[in-house]
């Protein structure tokens, strides 16, 4: 063989060799990337479940809070989801239309108590209450939520009549599909917990408010009555002023026109009652039966008592014509008796109140009815008439 030759031949081995170790470390790198792929796939699988643990151990905190907290709890998660989401709203059903009670996000404020027609085709979020199940931008002739959304998605959190809520989510970018799947997933963990929330908060508004009034119950009344007393202790020149009211010849009315007129009476004179509070710490209550009780807060006792007049005097000229059963004799006439108690002139607690108020109004119901009393300070109790006590 020849010099030339051998040396041909001992670089093709070498030449074979050196590409046999390239492709060994090209596939050791292949595999490696590729080990590196699932160990990131993997990790990203077991922080998007974390991530879910964490949202739904969250949701239920919230669902024990208020429905409140659960809306925006829903925010949070929703924008941890899909960071480029800008703007998440709910939609609850409201009757005919769907009424936005959350709106999170500065293009979106605005938004809040705003409605949809449920009928309104274009609505994104109406769409996905009919279908029942997501509706994106893409899907059809639905219109965006905001001019400027690139993408927007629509998801239900709750479907059944009274109860239907959607969660509505935008984003001046594209979102991809991972990302719209983890807001249908989001959708789908939250709506245990609004429901959970929902039916606590009715649980509540029961405890809280009387089924034929609509007033505050007698428990209620007296925790908010407590509170405010408390507060009032710690603000100079604090006052504030309890009504206590009872009608006249209620059972006579009752007796005589059925239960149905009587409820009708009392749901009447709640309405009367209801309209007489002017400030927002004003509280109104039925005190069980056809007793009620009332305070004007930030009112003095001279203003309280003249409130308390203008509200005797409207409902003694209650048009009664409407609420007896047709040609019933009008043989009855129902009026109220009213005391007033004041704070601090007249009592130092909320117990006290009460009793100061109570007796008062005793005190006019022995007088004659139809009128109020209120105490001197010397603690006396006097019936006022025409501007003067009597």
């Amino acid at each position: 063989m020849s010099p030339v030759l051998g040396a041909a031949l001992q670089l093709a081995t070498v030449g074979g060799s050196l590409a046999c170790a390239i492709g060994g470390v090209a596939a050791a790198l292949r595999a490696r990337a590729a080990a590196r792929a699932d160990a990131l796939a993997l990790r990203l699988v077991r922080a998007r479940e974390a991530g879910f643990a964490d949202t739904a151990r969250r949701l239920a905190v919230a669902a024990r809070e208020s429905t409140a907290a659960v809306r925006d709890e829903i925010a949070r998660a929703a924008r941890v989801a899909a960071p480029a989401i800008d703007g998440v709203l709910l939609y609850e059903d409201e009757g005919a239309a769907l009424h936005c009670t959350a709106a999170s996000g500065d293009r979106f404020a605005y938004f809040a108590g705003s409605r949809v027609a449920k009928g309104d085709g274009s609505s994104l979020v109406a769409r996905a209450l009919v279908a029942g199940h997501r509706v994106t931008l893409a899907d059809g002739t639905v219109r965006r939520l905001h001019p400027g959304d690139v993408a927007a998605l629509a998801a239900p959190l709750a479907l059944d009549t009274g109860d239907a809520c959607i969660l509505a989510v935008a984003s001046q970018h594209e979102l991809d599909a991972d990302a719209v799947e983890r807001i249908v997933a989001l959708a789908d963990q939250a709506s245990p917990a609004y429901l959970i929330a929902l039916d606590h908060e009715r649980d509540r508004r029961r405890a809280e408010y009387d089924g034929l009034t609509g007033l505050l119950t007698p428990r209620a009344f007296r925790q908010r009555l407590s509170a405010l007393v408390e507060r009032a202790r710690f603000v100079p020149a604090a006052q504030l002023a309890l009504v206590f009211a009872d009608t006249d010849h209620f059972k006579r009315w009752n007796d005589s026109y059925g239960h149905a007129a009587g409820d009708a009476l009392l749901r009447e004179l709640a309405e009367v009652l209801r309209s007489s509070v002017a400030m927002s710490g004003d509280l109104v209550a039925r005190n069980g039966g056809d007793e009620f009780c009332l305070v004007f807060a930030a009112s003095g006792k001279a203003a309280a008592i003249e409130r308390a007049e203008r509200l005797r005097a409207r409902i003694a000229s209650i048009d009664y014509a409407a609420l007896r059963p047709p040609g019933s004799p009008p043989e009855i006439r129902v009026t109220a008796s009213l005391g007033v108690a004041a704070f601090p002139a007249d009592a130092r607690t909320a117990s006290e109140l009460l009793e100061r108020a109570d007796a008062a109004m005793y005190h006019t119901k022995a007088t004659g009815r139809d009128g109020l009393s209120y105490l001197l300070a010397n603690g006396d109790l006097v019936r006022f008439s025409d501007g003067v006590t009597a």
